[in-house]
């Protein structure tokens, strides 16, 4: 992983004020959603995909629910 890419990625709910950030802690993370009313947070490489053709795939998985 690059050291320019922070692997966690945080999004509020979806609405009218939907906002969304990437962090390099859980912690700084979750501290974000909430002052904003709560979300989810997404690590880089935290799911799994299996393709017929490739294998396993890495994506983004959920790994906290403000």
């Amino acid at each position: 992983m690059s050291r320019k890419q922070k692997p966690f990625f945080a999004q509020t709910h979806l609405g009218p004020k939907h906002a969304a950030k990437y962090f390099w802690t859980l912690e700084e993370a979750t501290e974000w959603l909430k002052e904003r009313g709560g979300g989810t947070v997404k690590k880089r490489n935290a799911g799994r995909v299996q393709d017929p053709f490739v294998g396993e795939i890495r994506t983004w998985g959920v790994v906290a629910d403000v």
